[in-house]
């Protein structure tokens, strides 16, 4: 058996607009049937499990998203290890071992997997992770390597070192290489005995605990503080914020993989993308007799080899030739091909500049369902509410604005003050300023609400939460 940890971290910035900070890569959809990046690992990983449990680390606040995204695609016996704050993935993986040692009491392999890769022949992919499993039993820290198709410059690579068994593409590693740029990775190509690092791990927590203790001791410190002053109410670890915050930021592959004597990689057969940026998603997609990738609301005349894909406004590309054209409700970006990777910069260039649109979209995701702004101007602000079955908002009330609810589909309940309003299609409620209020939807079909905000501020910051089942007062 091995035990997965899924790692579905994230600033959401290299498939920007689609992605988000509030909306990391993990949680959208790059495929036609839908299918996120993350339920596609979890279902990836499920027949591995042997009836035994699967982790997730994610930040605390994309709790939500694992669960009902994993509850969605029928995934069961997922626990969730949170994480205060990003602090690379040495932290986030040492914290798993030592959850992981805690929680089953054995030391079963731990695979270790970015939540955002696709992998097309899982079969090839049961039998490496069987591969790296052998391995790891013989106390390894392996890594998973993957022949290289093309001189990718978005990859780091391995040198393959001395074998171990050579019929199955077990070696010692010479030496871990940053991404190269183009020539070099052409000569590796052409030389052989390079391959691509997929950032995919396995290894018994034990044994990687041992490693943290030789070569990262301050991580492995302020992991165990975390670990053991961690909440797990509900069965889910929120380790501690402040001794988590100690742990140095660094990526497993400096902290140990590059320092340890006991590593070893399995060069996998099956086909695989870190899903790195647009022109990733291109080489994926299905293409038509001119190479383009169209989807969503997308059109083309006299182009080739183009992405162009919509989620809001109809986008027409005329004379495209290598070009990226994504467009969201609030959002656009038109790039080169070979300018795919320098999207994340563009979006580091909105931060600067305090653009709201570099971290969140129209549509904004909570525990409860979602909103999406559909206007706003001064004084006031229309949204769109879905609540989920079973779901209810904070009890709550506003300083600065009054409410106005109108149910479009569905039904539930409005609470206002002392008052239980049945809600249904038509039904309107008015929601004075400093009223107590909320929204309940205790029945089985999706709740949707109009709501018309009026007032001197409207933003999501004029929100005194009195009650909440999520967690958030």
């Amino acid at each position: 058996m091995v035990v997965p940890v899924v790692l579905a971290g994230g600033k959401g910035v290299r498939l920007w607009p689609i992605s988000r900070e509030a909306m990391p890569k993990p949680y959208v959809s790059t495929s036609p049937v839908g299918e996120t990046l993350l339920q596609s690992t979890l279902r990836r990983v499920s027949p591995l499990v042997e009836g035994g449990p699967s982790y997730v680390v994610c930040n605390k606040d994309h709790d939500f998203l694992v669960s009902g995204q994993a509850q969605a695609a029928g995934i069961e016996g997922l626990h969730m290890v949170l994480e205060p704050e990003g602090r690379n993935t040495a932290a986030a993986i040492c914290a798993a071992a030592l959850v992981i040692h805690q929680d089953l009491g054995g030391d079963e392999p731990m695979l270790v997997l970015p939540a955002d890769h696709v992998i097309q022949n899982e079969t090839l992919f049961a039998e490496a992770v069987s591969s790296a499993a052998a391995l790891a039993q013989r106390n390894y820290l392996v890594t998973f390597a993957v022949d290289p198709a093309f001189p990718a410059t978005g990859y780091g690579y391995l040198k393959l070192g001395a074998p171990i068994d050579e019929a199955a593409r077990q070696f010692k590693i010479d030496r871990f290489i940053e991404k190269p740029d183009a020539a070099v990775a052409s000569q590796f190509l052409a030389s052989g005995g390079y391959a691509w690092n997929s950032g995919m791990f396995m290894f018994r927590p034990s044994v990687l605990i041992k490693a943290f203790e030789q070569h990262q001791p301050a991580i492995l410190e302020a992991c165990r503080a975390a670990v053991s002053s961690a909440d797990t109410a509900g069965g889910v670890v929120r380790l501690d914020r402040s001794e988590f915050a100690r742990a140095p930021s660094i990526s497993i592959d400096y902290a140990i993989m590059e320092r340890a004597t006991n590593v070893a990689t399995v060069v996998a057969g099956f086909d695989w993308s870190d899903v790195g940026d647009w022109q990733a998603v291109w080489n994926l997609a299905d293409h038509d007799e001119s190479g383009n990738a169209l989807s969503g609301n997308a059109s083309v005349l006299e182009s080739s080899g183009s992405l162009v894909h919509s989620e809001g406004p109809l986008i027409v590309g005329v004379g495209l030739k290598d070009m990226i054209a994504v467009a969201t409700k609030d959002a656009v970006i038109v790039a080169p091909m070979d300018r795919a990777q320098d999207v994340k910069q563009a979006v580091e260039q909105l931060r600067s500049g305090n653009k709201p649109e570099a971290s969140s979209g129209k549509i904004v995701y909570r525990p409860w369902g979602s909103f999406e702004q559909l206007h706003i101007g001064p004084g006031f602000q229309v949204k769109e509410l879905t609540v989920l079955p079973g779901a209810k908002l904070s009890l709550q009330r506003h300083r600065r604005r009054s409410e106005h609810w109108v149910c479009i589909a569905g039904e539930g309940y409005a609470v206002r003050d002392k008052d239980r309003i049945h809600l249904s299609v038509g039904i309107e409620v008015h929601i004075p300023l400093g009223a107590v209020h909320r929204l309940e939807n205790p029945g089985t079909e999706t709740l949707r609400i109009v709501e018309v905000q009026i007032g001197s501020y409207t933003g999501e910051d004029d929100i005194e939460r009195l009650e909440d089942v999520y967690g958030r007062t």
